[in-house]
């Protein structure tokens, strides 16, 4: 009687089991959920061959174009910071620094990003999926690190990745090459060279060494052979290249693609800070312009895009011949953008377009994206949202990006204005960039910038102060402040400069060169 009671009550719990999994929605099971290939390049802005974004001069970046040829390509991208480490705090944290603070985390050891009270207790971008049942693998640059000769950092959080080349304490074999010797560019005057003299790792030039002696190398080793091993449950793979990120200095034959003779100057407009905040990097400028060294930096930037562009191949031709490349969401990001003398500066650090723009490409096995193009703005932290949504789990709560599913699905949906930060010294910005428009503001000193993307795609002309944009501007305050709460707009001339009777403006102590 026993038995026969005990194979009724299996068979009504058998039932209501069946009844019940009818009535709700299926769960996908996590072997079924989409592997990630999450691949972040180090200092690349928008000259990319996909992107074209340098105008007269063509950057050869055949890996990365083919992957932008069955990707969505988002033509408008922008960085929540123009520097490596808030960048990458924020994307894998979710939350944007101007909301956490953790503006300027450059240096140090261990993940100093949770010291920031709206950060001590997120889940990040790895861990989430690791606590959804995916294995987490990670190499090379993605959270803010160094590598030798540099001191050796990391902000990685160790206990979320099952496992990280070379370590999660030291997330490169080296910083860029097996280093000889420090390569000088020559006939400059290097004691006063911008980075610290003739100590400056700030360098530039060919360097007679194989591809196998870069560090990127080995990290794109180690990324392809995780695409050849077999993976019992879903992967988050991460793989981050340090190039194009300075010192300039390649094997010999990406400079022979771009010879001194074939190099194109960007635009640069004489004057062009006068009517803007001041960077703090036109002494760079300078340097580069007295010492003739313009072409060559154009050139050992041009030819460092090259090399990633090789390291992202090799690590795609393992991805395309590996048994994950029809179930595999894959993922490529620039942490920000670079000037290459535009706003005289060289570097990034600005919160102008060329700082900010970025590339950024989105591959989703069963959708067809190939070769779109989404031209609204759309942010980095946009990432761990579109992510999570397309691995089907639900978001979590901290989130601050948007989801780009529904672009992905429908290129003509429109998007929100993007925010970027970024934290001067003593002085902080804030950066709105709309469809049309790019805004900046500057509450310490009390300064306003406007551009016009439709007139003024160089962003030469600050219209802040022109008559019949005050509607303009106040659009963009409010998008400041649905963000920081706390912002506030002072009445009054901005500290240092002067505006004439036409909205001209002009810095009181601008020097010319």
């Amino acid at each position: 009687m026993k038995s026969l009671n005990r194979k009724i009550h299996l068979s009504l719990l058998s039932i209501a089991l069946l009844i019940l999994s009818n009535c709700s929605p299926p769960q996908q099971q996590p072997e079924k959920r989409p592997n990630i290939l999450f691949i972040a390049v180090d200092d690349m802005n928008d000259w990319a061959g996909f992107l074209s974004g340098h105008t007269g001069m063509k950057i050869h970046t055949p890996n990365i174009d083919r992957l932008a040829a069955s990707s969505m390509i988002f033509t408008n991208a922008h960085t929540p910071a123009p520097a490596c480490a808030p960048t990458r705090a924020a994307i894998l944290t979710g939350v944007h620094h101007a909301r956490s603070g953790a503006q300027n985390v450059y240096w140090g050891d261990g993940p100093l990003w949770r010291e920031f009270e709206a950060l001590k207790e997120v889940t990040t971008l790895e861990k989430f999926f690791k606590n959804n049942g995916y294995k987490t693998l990670g190499a090379g640059k993605i959270y803010h690190s160094q590598a030798p000769p540099w001191s050796p950092t990391s902000q990685v959080e160790p206990e979320n990745w099952d496992y990280y080349y070379p370590s999660p304490y030291i997330s490169h074999p080296f910083q860029m090459r097996a280093p000889e010797e420090v390569i000088y560019p020559e006939d400059v005057d290097n004691e006063n060279r911008p980075g610290g003299g003739a100590n400056s790792w700030w360098t530039w030039g060919a360097i007679p060494v194989a591809d196998e002696k870069m560090a990127d190398y080995h990290v794109a080793d180690w990324g392809s052979y995780q695409l050849s091993q077999k993976h019992d449950k879903p992967f988050f793979l991460a793989v981050g290249m340090w190039k194009p990120h300075d010192p300039w200095e390649v094997p010999q034959k990406y400079f022979d693609m771009y010879p001194l003779e074939d190099i194109v100057l960007p635009e640069r407009k004489k004057n062009d800070l006068e009517d803007s905040f001041d960077h703090g990097r036109r002494y760079i400028m300078k340097w580069v312009l007295e010492n003739n060294q313009w072409e060559k930096i154009i050139q050992s930037y041009a030819a460092s895009i090259t090399f990633s562009d090789a390291m992202v191949g090799r690590l795609l031709d393992a991805f395309e011949n590996s048994e994950y490349a029809e179930n595999t969401i894959v993922v490529l990001w620039s942490d920000h953008g670079m000037h290459m003398g535009e706003k005289d500066n060289i570097e990034k650090f600005t919160l102008f377009e060329r700082s900010t723009r970025v590339p950024l490409l989105i591959a989703v096995p069963g959708m067809s994206l190939a070769g779109k193009r989404y031209n609204q703005p759309v942010s980095l932290m946009d990432l761990y949202p579109t992510l999570v949504d397309l691995a089907g789990l639900e978001k979590p709560a901290h989130l601050d990006g948007n989801s780009l599913v529904p672009q992905l699905k429908d290129p003509s949906i429109t998007s929100d204005p993007v925010i970027s930060s970024y934290k001067f010294k003593s002085i902080e910005g804030h950066a709105v960039r709309s469809m049309r428009y790019r805004y900046i503001y500057y509450p310490e000193i009390n300064l306003e910038e406007l551009y016009d993307h439709d007139n003024d795609p160089n962003e030469w002309d600050n219209i802040a102060y022109k008559d019949g944009n005050k509607t303009i501007i106040e659009e963009h305050r409010k998008i400041l402040s649905e963000m920081l709460s706390d912002l506030t707009w002072k009445e009054g001339t901005p500290e240092g400069y002067s505006i004439d009777k036409e909205g001209n403006v002009k810095k009181d102590d601008f020097v010319s060169f």
